[in-house]
């Protein structure tokens, strides 16, 4: 923070008001996204979430991983900053990807009891836990595996 703090020319107080802790410092300052700009239907469940899973792999893998590591830890430990990375980033991210499951609900690929947020919160769990904690991203086959096994668990 020292030195963000001579790099801005502010008082390293003004830092810590706006910015309680470094990870929510490097949680303002992440550009990547995570949801391509555009989904557009493909014609099934699975192509879609193919290449959004891609997507969200790519990105994840492209990540800082000190800055990853400090922002997961923080939120283990410090609830509001976990419910704050929710509110602004993961939340907006799964409602932008929705759209396919509602699509797939709509055609009558899936069954409409199951809640499509938890089953793209499952994949990204798969995805974090690959990418970050496994250090094995799954390349374009496996991503197309996790999205079957999945998909095979709540199709009509």
């Amino acid at each position: 923070m020292s030195a963000v703090a001579v790099e801005a020319g502010v008082h390293r107080a003004a830092l810590y008001r706006r910015w309680p802790t470094l990870a929510a410092l490097r949680f303002e300052l992440q550009t990547s996204a995570s949801v391509p700009p555009d989904l557009p239907d493909q014609g099934s469940i699975r192509d879609d979430l193919v290449a959004a899973v891609t997507f969200l792999v790519e990105s994840m893998s492209a990540d800082d991983p000190e800055l990853t590591a400090d922002q997961i830890a923080t939120m283990i430990r410090d609830r509001p900053f976990a419910e704050e990375v929710w509110r602004r980033r993961w939340r907006p991210d799964r409602a932008a990807v929705l759209p396919i499951w509602e699509r797939a609900v709509a055609r009558g690929e899936v069954r409409d009891d199951v809640d499509g947020a938890t089953v793209l919160d499952d994949l990204v769990a798969v995805c974090l836990f690959r990418v970050h904690l496994a250090h094995d991203p799954p390349d374009a086959a496996a991503i197309a595996s996790i999205v079957d096994r999945l998909l095979d668990g709540v199709r009509n």
